[in-house]
């Protein structure tokens, strides 16, 4: 039946000698195969044990492996604890299931990841915290599961050893019918509404009918080449050729016994078939011989041919068929060929999806600042560290207030002495601003005069500009009064003594001390303040994690509670029960204390 080149090809389906009975019919051994379908189950893993299920999921980078894709999960099997780690790798998908015992007394991140690959080296971890993460990350793993196939399906006659031979083949016999019939159903193109496996199911030009079927909810379209539009003027055929030399998989049909060799059809993209020899046609004992050959890169695939390779025509038949073309294609998707753009597909779809889920936890939490992996903490504990800058941030408010003062009462002194002066006045320069500001304006906007103000005016713009520059770079926190009161545990008091003055005595000492010490506002550093917000929003996202603890603890000492009800209830009954025993053996009918 296959006759494998010297290298590059093996073959699987050499035995095929049916013994008779008595009667003379022939004997078939029944199979023992299992017509499982070989998928990749850690694709299935998050969906089944960790979507709907409280757990973790964390994005690090590595310098050699690249982005990386952690969930972790702890769950109870045979009373003890476990912990359930799946990996995400641009390499593959590693799950496992260990003893929580064994990742230590302070487990992390980066030592779970270790346990399923030792090469990585990650020392920061990034949670991920947004909505719909886990939808996102089951797709990604279920990427790889194919639902859809397309076979090709060649005829062979007796005699026939070339691939313009095969492909020509514009007339079949009842063998090859019943054969197509027991593939699937035979469909008119232009109805169909399913899968279409790359034929034209409009205009016609791939043919009017097809072979297909919904084999354990995945479809399958069969590229017959006898179905294909047949060209008279194309010795090549390529027409038929362009479909069934693009699938992965093809079934070549005989009619006789005639040598097929897998080199007999250039492809770069067919790397397995199963050449199918009929016996005894159109009879009550229609057998069909079956042998497999692949290219040596493709991995073995079941169901594993029983011997002889022999089946009867029949639903078995058809099951064991089917299994085994989807198996062949998943397992040729392991050839270096197929394997080699897996990996540049699966590297381009992880980093992604870890920009993607980093990006929305970024949005999600309203600022980047704490999605840093490795930001620097103190030692001390979140709360600690929150009250320790929200003092800090005062402090230097209550300093700069202070620092306004002094300037009010200078000026005001100031005032004063311009007042019992009668020198003409002088104007200062002030190299660091650039800026000329004249004493008798300081004194006439004291005095309110109209002349005086509209000259220093200007001035007090420019100084107008420069508070809501800091008020700006403050709002970008997303911590809020509410945020200080709710975690503070009470009011706090932001009144500094400047929001009491009236509107007028604000604006008149706010203008004295900008023209007295113009650089007075602009006193706090930039940078220093964005800095605290960095870490107020850090020490938020602690709390928050905290909170989500405390809750977590809660919940475990409720049920726990709960428990403990229900065994001194148990017990109540049990003393009850107890009781009324006592109190049936007692001779005086008493009952003694228990």
């Amino acid at each position: 039946m296959i006759v494998i080149p010297d290298k590059g090809y093996w073959i699987d389906g050499t035995d095929h000698e049916c013994h008779y009975d008595h009667r003379g019919q022939p004997v078939i051994p029944h199979g023992t195969w299992r017509a499982k379908i070989e998928t990749d189950d850690t694709a299935k893993c998050y969906r089944r044990f960790f979507v709907g299920r409280e757990h973790s999921n964390l994005i690090g980078q590595d310098e050699t492996l690249g982005p990386v894709l952690l969930s972790v999960k702890t769950e109870n099997v045979a009373n003890q604890e476990h912990t359930r780690i799946l990996l995400r790798l641009k390499t593959g998908t590693m799950h496992e299931i260990v003893p929580t015992s064994c990742l230590g007394s302070q487990p992390n991140p980066a030592r779970m990841a270790k346990i399923l690959n030792e090469q990585l080296n990650i020392d920061n971890f990034t949670p991920i915290l947004c909505p719909k993460a886990s939808q996102a990350i089951a797709n990604y793993d279920e990427h790889v599961l194919v639902t859809n196939f397309k076979f090709g399906v060649l005829y062979q006659r007796f005699g026939q050893t070339t691939e313009e031979e095969l492909f020509c083949n514009n007339e079949t016999n009842v063998y090859f019918d019943e054969f197509l019939n027991l593939l699937g159903r035979r469909i008119q193109l232009k109805d169909h509404k399913g899968y279409r496996g790359g034929l034209d199911i409009q205009n016609g030009h791939t043919g009017d009918q097809a072979i297909y079927e919904i084999f354990k909810e995945r479809e399958i379209m069969f590229h017959v080449s006898t179905l294909l539009p047949y060209t008279e003027s194309d010795p090549q055929q390529l027409q038929r050729k362009r479909h069934i030399g693009n699938d992965i998989v093809a079934i070549v049909f005989q009619e006789a016994n005639t040598p097929f060799s897998p080199d007999m059809i250039a492809s770069h993209f067919l790397h397995a078939f199963i050449v199918v020899q009929v016996i005894e046609p159109n009879s009550p004992n229609t057998r069909y011989k079956v042998s497999v050959t692949a290219r040596d890169d493709v991995p073995f695939f079941g169901p594993t041919l029983p011997t002889p390779a022999v089946f009867r025509h029949g639903p078995e038949f058809k099951e064991f068929l089917l299994t085994k073309l989807i198996n062949a294609e998943n397992a040729c998707y392991k050839a270096e060929k197929f394997a080699k753009l897996e990996l540049r597909t699966r590297t381009s779809l992880l980093q992604t999806l870890t920009d993607d889920l980093r990006e929305k936890t970024t949005e999600f939490l309203g600022g980047s600042g704490s999605l840093i992996p490795g930001t620097p903490k103190s030692d001390s504990g979140a709360g600690s560290r929150f009250i320790d800058t929200v003092k800090k941030a005062w402090s230097a408010r209550v300093k700069s207030s202070q620092s306004m003062d002094n300037n009010l009462s200078t000026s005001h002194v100031h005032e004063k002495l311009a007042k019992k002066s009668s020198q003409p006045t002088i104007s200062e320069s002030t190299p660091s601003s650039g800026r000329s500001l004249s004493k008798s304006s300081i004194v006439s906007n004291g005095k309110k005069s109209g002349g005086s103000s509209t000259a220093s005016s200007p001035d007090l713009t420019a100084h107008a500009h420069t508070r809501p520059a800091m008020s700006e770079a403050s709002d970008d926190s997303s911590l809020t009064s509410e945020d200080l009161e709710h975690l503070a545990g009470g009011y706090i008091d932001s009144d500094t003594g400047l929001e009491s003055m009236s509107s007028a005595e604000t604006a008149a000492k706010a203008c004295s001390v900008c023209q007295e010490r113009p650089m007075c506002i602009t006193g706090i550093n930039n940078d220093s303040l964005i800095q605290e917000v960095t870490r107020l929003k850090c020490d938020k996202l602690d709390l928050l994690k905290q909170n989500v603890n405390c809750q977590r603890d809660i919940k475990r000492l409720r049920e726990k509670e709960i428990n403990l009800q229900g065994d001194l209830a148990i017990a109540t009954k049990e003393i009850l029960r107890l009781r009324e025993l006592l109190k049936d053996y007692s001779p005086n009918g008493e009952v003694s204390t228990i």
